[in-house]
């Protein structure tokens, strides 16, 4: 053997890529039979995630025998189970196959009749669960450990006596720090119902991830899950009982007991999504306390105004402290409506974003990432875009309306020399969305009248989405965005549903040759 292969580090590197580049394993199989020394850690590879109980079950054959005394796990069980560090369980290819049901059922029975007096699988670290199928929640407990750190949960939540482990899950799983609820429509119960299970969830002394992908929460759990002082990830839906208008006795209610609350709510939290039907909602559940945020992700059904949305980066703004504004590193506000498009004629002043919309964020010094999608016009011009950008230095993410467009009833204000002095301002750039004009691809500038060409390299920007941009001719636009972006390859713009507008077949046509003088430079 050589003598590389008796450093831990290089050994496990081997392993790793094995692991990473055959999926089937083969090679790592052949590795595990093989190699008397290698052995060991090739089958930690192999046994480390599971996408089914059947590779254990085989182990049980020669232990297990019609009497229901003898169910002992044998020894090459034990070693197979406790290399086992993920398991997803029941596999997603037998959700409509009933025949696979029943012989999931099967196994998951076959596990449970096994005497044993530690967990099942004592080293499990992550579990993801799956199923429609009431009766096999029970077999849910056969995996719970001290060792659990992430709980996925991926069915319809019933009433609490429908999940025999919930009650025990923070004696269970005392170390679980994740836990994701997905598609169900609600975890928060009535109180005839008893407990929810946000009430067990806030239980568990380590958690600091909660995922709620599909969810919404009652009022009363929301105040309870706020005093939770370990949490750092909160992902959930504002359910329907909080209305925009704050005219609803529940909300009235909520927001007076959620004043009591005010100095604990939420007071670690460090990344943010929360969805709701507008941006109002948000904004009021957003107002008290200081916390030092780190990522907001807002996702409304209803179209934002401009005002409501400066309100909302006022307050969000507001909420953190003066010396804790530097956490701030990702912002992220979309509707649902990506396939409206705004029409082209006179838009009210609250249908248009400027400059003094993202005002409250400047205070983010720090800020990498700014993503809005909304069914909005902008108006912002070459000295907004630098002002922008001379506020977040280390901006690496800049979209604005990606694939939507802007919608102006006048050509576009940024300019490529804008371009320019954005990638100036903001050197870690590599993706943006923007709307500009091309037509005038360097307009003369006081300071450098007699510059033809700029002198700002950007080389890590390889794609450029553009929206509704305006070009004319499209051989000097690509050579005045190639000499800003030398690595450039592609630019998306006037696609779908832009493409559908009466203008839009035009400029989508310019831009695809845009992209062809791109591809030839190459």
């Amino acid at each position: 053997m050589h003598h590389a292969l008796l450093v831990d580090e290089i050994l496990l590197s081997i392993l790793a890529a094995l692991w990473e580049s055959d999926k089937p394993h083969s090679q790592l199989n052949a590795v595990a039979r093989t190699c008397h020394f290698l052995s060991p850690l090739a089958l930690d590879f192999l046994w480390s995630e599971l996408w089914d109980v059947w590779p254990l079950l085989q182990y049980l054959k020669p232990s297990v025998s019609d009497d229901p005394s003898s169910p002992v796990p044998s020894t090459s069980f034990q070693r197979a189970a406790s290399r086992v560090r993920k398991l997803s369980c029941p596999p997603l290819a037998c959700a409509n196959d009933t025949h696979s049901q029943l012989i999931l059922t099967e196994r998951l029975r076959s596990l449970s009749v096994i005497r044993t007096t530690t967990a099942l699988l004592p080293n499990l670290r992550q579990l993801s669960w799956t199923d429609t199928d009431r009766s096999r929640y029970v077999y849910i407990r056969l995996f719970l450990s001290p060792t659990l750190e992430s709980l996925e949960l991926d069915f319809s939540f019933q009433k609490p006596h429908h999940f025999p482990f919930l009650a025990s899950l923070p004696k269970l799983c005392p170390n679980l720090h994740r836990m994701s609820i997905s598609k169900h429509s609600v975890i928060s119960l009535s109180g005839d119902d008893g407990p929810s299970a946000v009430r067990t969830i806030c239980r568990l002394p380590r958690l600091t991830t909660l995922e709620c992908e599909s969810s919404t929460i009652s009022e009363a759990d929301l105040l309870h899950l706020s005093q939770l002082k370990s949490l750092m990830t909160l992902s959930l839906g504002i359910p329907s009982w909080a209305s925009s208008s704050n005219e609803g006795l529940a909300f009235r209610s909520f927001m007076t007991a959620k004043d009591r609350a005010d100095r604990w709510w939420f007071c670690n939290l460090r990344k943010l999504h929360l969805r709701a039907y507008s941006v109002p909602i948000i904004t009021s559940l957003m107002e008290p306390g200081c916390r030092p945020l780190q990522t907001v992700v807002f996702n409304v059904s209803e179209a934002p105004t401009a005002a409501s949305l400066t309100e909302c980066f006022r307050t969000l703004q507001s909420s953190q402290c003066d010396n804790q504004c530097s956490a701030m590193r990702h912002i992220k506000v979309r509707d649902s409506l990506s396939s409206a498009t705004l029409g082209i004629s006179k838009l009210p002043d609250s249908k248009i974003i400027t400059l003094d919309v993202f005002r409250p964020l400047f205070a983010f010094t720090k800020l990498r990432t700014l993503d809005l999608g909304v069914c909005l016009s902008f108006s912002l011009g070459d000295s907004d875009l630098a002002t922008m950008a001379s506020s977040w230095p280390e901006l690496e993410v800049l979209s604005l309306n990606e694939g939507r467009g802007w919608r102006t009833s006048t050509r576009p204000l940024i300019t490529v020399r804008g371009l320019e002095s954005l990638c100036a301002l903001c050197p870690r750039l590599y993706q943006i969305a923007i709307v500009v004009n091309a037509l005038d691809l360097f307009p003369p500038s006081p300071r450098d009248a007699d510059q033809d060409r700029p002198v700002v390299r950007n080389q890590a920007v390889t794609h450029l989405s553009l929206g509704d941009s305006w070009v004319a001719k499209p051989d000097e636009a690509a050579r005045a965005l190639s000499n800003i972006f030398p690595r450039l390859k592609r630019i998306s713009a006037w696609q779908n549903p832009l493409d559908k507008l009466p203008e839009g077949r035009h400029y989508c046509r310019l831009w695809e040759d845009v992209n062809k003088y791109l591809a030839a430079a190459f």
